[in-house]
């Protein structure tokens, strides 16, 4: 573990250039803010310091959410973010343009991943596959097991068709994005690379007379990714890492003070630090380990499912594209299936986000754009195998349709709203579907599954936590995979950790390439102090549910979506240019006309 060794000496080293007041200071807030925020409520009571920042937010996070999803009506019910049709536009636009690049060039991609058509004295820091490691690092994640139960959830097993076809689609617009991260990236003079959607924007913008915006959408994009790795790269994965520690291991053993989100947020915090103070290649070593680690276990555990159940498997398949053009009103017709396959796409695989250049531009290689086509092979890993595995194993177990299960006799479902007929009095064990999202009264429309009867529940007089085991997240796809092999929720648990361990880590980094570009150069006190902050989120997340600071980092992350797509449409000409370029490099290389150092 010499990365480890290394990290912690470089992590001292810089320490003692710090003034002390300061590093006592930075102690400070990493420790004792969620401390204290707990000494004053206890355990995990969310109340104190987390509910006044969650006050503080929620007029930003209203109007930040407001802004960045801001949406157009398509039905009476149902409505499309604006940010979603850009995503999934550009995405099969890029594809048509590029003449279906994301299939035909497929086995090339293969064959530069393993690093034929690339120099051992290549500029960069790491090779083909470290680099797509590291970035399917950050977006291999929570959101492929929690997210896509709950677009299957609300979205019905037709959501997992469009977000198979918005994750192949996506791939081309990786394609595009990360040729440009490595055709205007920075070497430093210490033979660092820097790269990313701010260079591209500011200098490619530049070449093409438009310097001035290319300016202002780069600082704009480098400022809210720095939020966005705070939000949804740092404080989301911790807590859901948390909570399914506490829900698996915490009804089994007793786990003392790790219950508590500020003891397991701090272990974890120690660990992500020790990997982030090495740099991109700590990163690249740790991940390129741990990602195959982490996808070889989860598929042979849904492999083991949906082998159990071989009969069911065409059913499913079938029962995912009759329902990808249904109109069942309980998963709110086409378009509310519709949208949920591709957000749940969206938020997979990141393809526009412009996060992933970031990490593909320290990649060893004189074409750019033979990353560019590594990078293709990101959604096509995460959204195409790894959300389809999920999404596949919850159909087929029928777990899609479980929202709730009872834990008390008695609870009753009524006729109508505010009625007094019982329809149903449910039994423990019993499982409920949610339809919909409550009214402003706490009414929710229910259907009780081992009786196909409809009912009414008030979800706030029923204290769902109470009464109800709630599957609405990761705990859907727990049940699923718990469902034949009744110990891999534990394992799964600690697929979770390391997922969301090596998420955090990979978007330490952008946060950081984004910092080193607004201050215009490499700083090594700004960086450890970044660094800092970045684990006393993880700490925060692990605490407490903030659920206002994940709408606003939400929000940012998607807002990266705005600057990045309009540099990809104005470069367009140069990916192309890219693109043809490697495309005879490899052939030469092939045919033995040319050889690599």
């Amino acid at each position: 573990m010499a990365f480890l060794g290394s990290g912690m000496r470089y992590f001292a080293q810089l320490l003692k250039k710090l003034p002390a007041h300061l590093v006592w200071m930075m102690i400070l807030f990493v420790f004792a803010a969620p401390t204290s925020a707990f000494a004053q409520d206890g355990g995990m009571n969310k109340g104190g310091l987390d509910q006044k920042i969650d006050e503080w937010l929620k007029l930003p996070a209203e109007w930040l959410e407001a802004v960045i999803f801001y949406s157009i009506p398509v039905t009476s019910q149902q409505s499309l973010p604006l940010v979603l049709i850009l995503l999934a536009g550009t995405a099969v636009f890029l594809t048509v343009y590029f003449k279906f690049v994301n299939v035909r060039q497929l086995p090339l991609a293969f064959r530069t991943v393993r690093g034929k058509y690339s120099g051992k004295n290549d500029p960069g820091e790491i090779t083909h596959f470290q680099a797509l490691t590291a970035a399917l690092s950050a977006t291999v994640g929570l959101g492929n097991i929690a997210g896509v139960a709950i677009a299957v959830g609300i979205g019905g097993p037709g959501a997992t068709f469009w977000m198979i076809l918005m994750g192949i689609c996506g791939m081309t617009t990786k394609f595009c994005e990360c040729t440009l991260g490595v055709k205007y990236r920075k070497i430093d003079e210490n033979g660092k690379a820097h790269g990313g959607a701010m260079y591209y924007l500011q200098d490619g913008l530049k070449e093409r007379g438009l310097g001035g915006l290319g300016r202002v959408l780069a600082i704009f994009f480098a400022v809210v990714c720095i939020g966005a790795t705070l939000g949804a790269g740092n404080m989301y994965q911790a807590n859901q890492a948390h909570s399914q520690f506490v829900t698996n291991f915490g009804s089994e053993f007793d786990i003392g003070m790790l219950s508590n989100g500020y003891v397991f947020g701090g272990i974890l915090a120690f660990f992500v630090a020790l990997v982030i103070i090495g740099g991109i290649k700590s990163i690249a070593r740790v991940t390129s380990v741990l990602v195959p680690l982490m996808c070889g276990v989860y598929i042979i555990a849904g492999f083991v499912i949906l082998g159990s159940h071989l009969e069911g498997i065409l059913p499913a398949f079938g029962e995912i594209i009759s329902s990808a053009f249904s109109n069942e009103a309980m998963t709110g017709g086409f378009v509310g299936v519709l949208i949920q396959g591709i957000r749940r796409a969206a938020f997979s695989n990141e393809a526009g986000i412009g996060s992933a250049p970031i990490a593909h531009a320290a990649v060893k290689t004189k074409k750019p754009a033979s990353e560019g086509l590594v990078a293709l092979l990101e959604p096509f890993t995460d959204t195409v195998v790894v959300c389809s595995m999920t999404a596949l194993v919850i159909v087929i177990t029928g777990q899609w349709k479980v929202d709730a299960v009872a834990k008390a006799d008695g609870i009753a479902l009524l006729d109508k709203k505010e009625g007094i007929e019982q329809v149903v009095t449910l039994a423990v064990g019993d499982e409920l579907r949610l339809l919909h999202t409550k009214d402003k009264d706490g009414w929710q429309e229910a259907k009780h599954l081992q009786s196909e009867t409809m009912g009414w529940i008030n979800i706030d007089q029923a204290k769902l936590d109470e009464q109800f085991e709630m599957r609405l997240d990761i705990s859907k796809t727990s049940a699923a995979f718990g469902e034949k092999i009744t110990w891999f929720p534990w394992v799964l648990t600690g697929a979770v950790i390391l997922f969301a361990f090596s998420t955090m880590i990979s978007w330490s980094y952008y946060g950081e390439q984004g910092l080193i570009y607004l201050m215009g150069r490499r700083n090594p006190k700004a960086v450890l102090i970044y660094k800092l902050v970045f684990c006393g989120f993880v700490v925060i997340g692990a605490a407490a549910s903030l659920g206002n600071v994940l709408r606003v980092s939400d929000a940012l992350l998607f807002a990266m979506v705005i600057p990045n797509m309009i540099g990809l449409y104005i470069l367009l000409p140069v990916v192309k240019k890219e693109f043809a370029d490697f495309q005879e490099h490899a052939r030469k290389v092939d045919s033995g006309e040319k050889t690599l150092d």
